[in-house]
């Protein structure tokens, strides 16, 4: 199979994940932009982590419902049920540590970040691996992501006391994760077509195909035989040519 005609699959949970944490960071942003950041402050440091808890355990137990649903155990490399109690532990952690780990919600944020700028950059090699001009701009999207977030990191920048760098970075990472996602989008979209053009005009010039055509333009015509009826005339010697 040529790398035209590779098919992309798309991963439906990761892709809500990717879509549900984009929107929550533009929402926060603009929140703390617009909002008291106070109120704020206290509703993340209060709701924020058993939220993340609950999201946890729901992807995982999708994990888990996916891989008998879709009888993966057949196949050895898949992992799909580990991956699925490893997220519902962590879920249950977050929910029931959640005093503890509200502490380092901060740092929690910039880690959200670094994962979202590693998703640009596999969204990158995906588009460049189907051969689309698009995944440059995922490359240096993802590489920035990554950056500004490891430097708020070291610098323990505090995102809920209504500094505008932590709005500003919120809201970026939010749409610039969007913005990567409908590159990827456009460019499956783009490899798509171009593998169904090319499946086509490879039926078209296949010998098979032309044999096909060659036949059906030279094909034979019906012929239709048209028997002449002949007079029989009467033989020399015959008697009836001296019949009255």
């Amino acid at each position: 199979m040529s790398r035209s005609q590779e098919e992309i699959k798309e991963s439906k949970a990761g892709l809500a994940a990717h879509i549900i944490g984009a929107i929550a960071f533009i929402a926060l942003g603009i929140c703390l932009l617009t909002l008291d950041a106070t109120f704020i402050s206290k509703l993340v440091y209060s709701f924020s982590v058993l939220v993340i808890g609950i999201l946890f355990i729901c992807f995982g137990a999708y994990y888990m419902i996916k891989y008998f649903f879709n009888h993966e155990f057949i196949r050895v490399s898949n992992y799909g049920f580990t991956m699925g109690v490893i997220l519902v532990i962590i879920g249950a952690v977050f929910i029931f540590k959640a005093n503890q780990i509200s502490i380092f919600i901060d740092a929690l944020v910039c880690l959200i970040g670094v994962v979202f700028g590693a998703i640009m950059l596999q969204q990158s090699f995906a588009l460049f691996h189907i051969q689309r001009g698009s995944w440059f701009i995922s490359l240096l999207l993802g590489i920035a992501t990554i950056g500004c977030s490891i430097y708020l990191l070291m610098g323990n920048t505090q995102f809920f006391t209504g500094i505008l760098v932590s709005s500003v970075y919120l809201i970026a990472v939010g749409g610039i994760s969007l913005f990567s996602l409908l590159l990827m989008a456009i460019g499956l979209r783009d490899h798509k077509k171009d593998s169904t053009r090319n499946i086509n005009r490879n039926m078209e010039e296949s010998p098979l195909s032309k044999t096909k055509q060659e036949e059906s333009i030279f094909e034979e015509e019906p012929v239709v035989e048209i028997k002449e009826e002949s007079k029989s005339e009467p033989e020399a010697d015959s008697d009836a040519l001296f019949e009255e």
